[in-house]
């Protein structure tokens, strides 16, 4: 019987990558990476220091460059990288994915593959390393989000030594509402976090918040002093700013905030700023603007949370359904083929979709204690989940994919589920700021 691709997948054999492809992958880092990227790496511990132990890497991820980066940062180690299992369905990773060795993950939901696979790369081969992106996906607001439930527990499990990779700049390189990159400065930081002594002694929890803790960055407020420039050769700084930035910070009115050219910009209310290539935020004329993308990003969960609490809350909009084919792989950039429409809801019992699916119809539904955030692969243009194994990828008529996942994300929580947001997260902070708090001290 002939495989499906999901099978051949999960059965691909695990091994660390050849020497020939880990020579071959550092000599494309300069030309390809660092040069553009002006990649600095500022490494506090030497990684030649642990050359004959397993490791687990642990890094913050903002852009589809960091495998390059932590690579730079380890110098000459082979690694396994631990990555998005719907990415491995994709013509153009099929190639790289397979002569490195990546072992596949289905975000956000338990997946034994990933644990076997790890288990060979550290268990049972000569000094293995693998990096794990904790997170799960790269940021969508330019700060780093809390990692996937269970990377404590997994980290005590395996019961290695940890280096953390934190690099900075990244996210304003590949930001989530452009898939055009923006070349611009990249530091890049090395260091230990747990020795297996230290995992051996630490609750999975504590684990966990020392992880988020170690990794975390806002490239935002890490780019507001050095005003780095990031480049993007059309000066359309500003496009389809609205995928993340949904709310007007003025009028409140949703959906109706347009990013074209350097401006974002109300269109229920005229309310608006400009974007450079700094990242700087400037108000036009009498406008209301936060200090910058990271904080509106922020007040827009903050007034999300606040919506949720009332028991009546729903969405509802129509959106196309997309997926992956049961064999073969998906083309042309893709990361899934159409494959009906329907309408997407979210109350507080769960997501549904209820529509067509290949001409005949489709529903399914998710309980809020199995969907805990969304994937979002390329840009904030859609976004995906998993339902009974099945990778579902939804694109609503609306620019609203953000608004989806932060209202999935804040009812997750407020009924009590393990994945809560950073402990330093101010929910009752009201409104937002419109300088940068202590500006005139640094």
């Amino acid at each position: 019987m002939k495989k499906t691709t999901s099978q051949i997948i999960k059965e691909s054999k695990i091994k660390q990558p050849s020497r020939f492809v880990n020579v071959l992958f550092r000599l494309l880092l300069n030309p390809v990476y660092n040069s553009p990227c002006k990649a600095e790496y500022i490494r506090h511990v030497d990684p030649d220091k642990y050359k004959d132990e397993p490791l687990i890497i642990v890094c913050n991820h903002a852009s589809r460059f960091d495998f390059a980066f932590v690579q730079g940062a380890m110098k000459k180690r082979r690694i396994n990288f631990v990555s998005a299992e719907e990415e491995f369905h994709r013509t153009k990773f099929k190639l790289v994915f397979g002569i490195s060795h990546c072992i596949p993950k289905k975000s956000f939901v338990p997946d034994t593959t990933t644990i076997r696979g790890m288990s060979t790369i550290l268990r049972k081969t000569t000094n293995g390393c693998v990096t794990i992106f904790p997170c799960g996906l790269s940021t969508v607001g330019g700060a780093q989000q809390p990692s996937a439930v269970g990377t404590g527990k997994m980290l005590k499990h395996f019961g290695v030594r940890v280096l953390a990779v934190r690099i900075h700049g990244a996210y304003l390189v590949c930001p989530k509402f452009d898939v055009k990159d923006r070349y611009g400065k990249v530091e890049v930081e090395l260091d230990e976090l747990f020795s297996p002594e230290q995992l051996q002694q630490m609750p999975a929890d504590e684990i966990e918040r020392k992880v988020d803790e170690a990794i975390f960055t806002d490239d935002y407020d890490w780019n507001a002093i050095r005003q780095n420039s990031y480049n993007r050769r059309d000066g359309k700084y500003a496009e389809n700013m609205e995928q993340i930035l949904y709310k007007c910070p003025k009028c409140g009115t949703e959906m109706q905030m347009e990013g074209r050219g350097t401006v974002i910009k109300c269109k229920a209310c005229g309310n608006g700023a400009t974007l450079d290539d700094k990242y700087n935020l400037t108000p036009i004329d009498d406008s209301t603007i936060p200090y910058n993308p990271r904080e509106w990003y922020d007040w827009q969960r903050r007034e999300m949370c606040r919506a949720v609490k009332d028991k009546k809350f729903c969405l509802d909009e129509h959106a196309v359904l997309a997926m992956q084919p049961t064999y073969g792989y998906v083309g042309d950039n893709l990361v899934g083929y159409s494959v009906g429409d329907g309408m997407i809801h979210l109350d507080h019992e769960g997501f549904s979709y209820k529509g067509t699916r290949c001409g005949k119809p489709f529903e399914v539904f998710i309980p809020r204690d199995l969907i805990y955030t969304t994937i979002m692969n390329v840009d904030g243009s859609f976004f995906s989940t998993y339902a009974s194994g099945e990778f579902l990828m939804f694109t609503p008529d609306s620019p609203s994919s953000v608004r989806w996942t932060m209202a999935i994300e804040e009812i997750y929580r407020i009924h009590g589920g393990k994945w809560q947001n950073f402990a330093w997260f101010d929910y009752d902070k009201k409104g937002f700021e419109t300088v940068k708090p202590n500006a005139d001290k640094q």
